[in-house]
């Protein structure tokens, strides 16, 4: 979003120079309602079970959190608490946002932090006069909200939003942020060693592959790495396409297409024009992603430009002309292009990936992370109770376990843990678990064991018990 250059006499006037925050009211925005209704702003992680003002020292939050299950190291949860105890103060300015794409209204804090055991739940709260938007607002997929419950915005972010709500701007798209690996690691499942060698891996090599069984975060990560590599969250350098049988070498460098007088015209693939855009910003990388890079014909896809992406052969110097180019014109892969593929380990369909091509690219294979410290704080964080936790991690990792021993199977056949992250309207309970079973991991299992049901309704039974 742009600054509001012009309206600065009127944000100071109407809101002064108090801190701002941005603040979830749970998944789906179901306890705006509540805010609204008794003016308050209210946070969960109930089981602290006491008012924080008789902890003495943030550290003893800290204890409470771990001992009641919420991880070894509950950074989210606890500066959430510690800023909502310690840091919003009388006067501040809270927005609330619905999910991360829209913004349903502001309040002003009109009270100290208070710990209120007569709530059902979401028991610490702070008074607040609230001005609710009559509509929420959206904001675009550069403008995002981020996804922490509780966040101190920047004065210009503040401003901005305000603007948004009493008209004073347009929900426009933000200047790019700057991203690092500290804000990449972010509620993903990738230790900070393997991210790092990607990174190295991508700058390097210049092409990777990410592959792994259904469900482990591939896409999801693939745009992560690429803003960490350009090092700022910038969709512009970014580009991304999905593989599949009919893809073509027409479609994805240069081909000769019907035009409507009935005619043929020579047209540039979406790769061509890639990197002619690249061209013109050789100090910035930019970032093809590649998804399903195994459903494609690679050979037929790549042609002539199985060369031009080795690392030894990108620039001006490496010209070479193209199948259907005019004569004379030549064309190369600049050094800045990175190019990022995405392969799913489980698709039984499909030949392995071209010798020719696995010569060029560097591989990295991510796991579902069942188990794993970040995964567990990530269900916590999202409200989800910690026996239904348990639950999802116990059975998971005996059904991979199963899929891991399996001869026709094998561990690039395992469910990934995407399946059981909440998103930002999911309400993460018993029926969100067994809508997901039902839906999505029962057919997965019975196409693995079309021939075995008894083992299918073994591995369910697990799941639903």
């Amino acid at each position: 979003m742009g600054r509001l250059k012009d309206d600065e006499a009127w944000f100071r006037e109407k809101f002064g120079e108090r801190k701002a925050w941005l603040m979830s009211p749970d998944k789906g925005a179901r306890l705006w309602g509540d805010f609204q209704k008794n003016q308050v702003a209210a946070l969960g992680w109930d089981d602290v079970r006491r008012d924080l003002n008789e902890y003495n020292s943030r550290e003893e939050i800290r204890e409470t959190l771990v001992k009641n299950g919420r991880g070894s190291d509950p950074r989210n949860q606890l500066l959430a608490l510690w800023e909502f105890k310690e840091e919003v103060r009388i006067g501040d300015v809270i927005i609330v946002k619905g999910g991360r794409s829209s913004i349903l209204g502001w309040g002003k804090v009109k009270g100290d932090y208070e710990y209120a055991p007569d709530r059902p739940k979401y028991r610490h709260i702070r008074q607040v006069e609230w001005h609710p938007c009559k509509q929420p607002i959206s904001l675009p997929p550069s403008a995002s909200a981020p996804p922490k419950t509780l966040t101190r915005l920047l004065p210009d972010r503040a401003r901005d939003l305000l603007g948004l709500i009493y008209g004073k701007s347009s929900p426009t798209e933000a200047d790019p942020e700057v991203y690092d690996i500290n804000v990449a690691l972010e509620n993903i499942f990738v230790s900070d060693e393997q991210f790092r060698r990607i990174l190295d891996s991508m700058a390097l090599r210049k092409n990777l592959i990410l592959q792994g069984p259904p469900g482990v975060g591939k896409t999801f990560i693939a745009k992560r790495i690429a803003w960490c590599l350009i090092g700022r969250k910038d969709s512009k350098p970014v580009e991304m396409v999905q593989f599949h049988q009919s893809y073509a070498y027409e479609d994805f460098v240069q081909g000769w297409r019907p035009t409507e007088s009935g005619g043929f015209a020579l047209k540039n693939g979406v790769f061509f024009e890639f990197c002619k855009r690249a061209e013109q910003q050789l100090d910035t990388r930019f970032v093809f992603i590649i998804d399903e890079i195994n459903r494609g014909n690679l050979s037929r896809i790549f042609g002539e430009l199985l060369m031009l992406i080795e690392k030894d052969k990108r620039g001006s110097e490496h010209t070479i002309p193209l199948t259907y180019s005019p004569t004379g014109e030549r064309f190369s892969v600049p050094d800045n292009v990175h190019i990022l593929g995405l392969m799913n380990t489980a698709d039984r369909s499909l030949a392995m990936v071209d010798y020719a091509l696995r010569r060029r690219f560097a591989f990295e294979e991510l796991r579902p992370a069942y188990g794993r410290e970040r995964f567990r704080e990530c269900l916590l964080d999202a409200e989800v109770d910690r026996h239904l936790v348990n639950r999802i991690e116990d059975s998971m990792l005996a059904i991979n376990k199963e899929i891991q021993k399996d001869k026709d199977l094998g561990p690039g056949f395992e469910i990934g843990h995407s399946y059981f992250v909440p998103g930002d309207e999911d309400s993460a309970d018993e029926d969100w678990f067994d809508t997901i079973v039902s839906t999505q991991i029962e057919p997965l299992l019975r196409e693995y064991w079309f021939d075995r049901p008894d083992q299918v309704d073994k591995l369910l039974k697990k799941l639903r018990q």
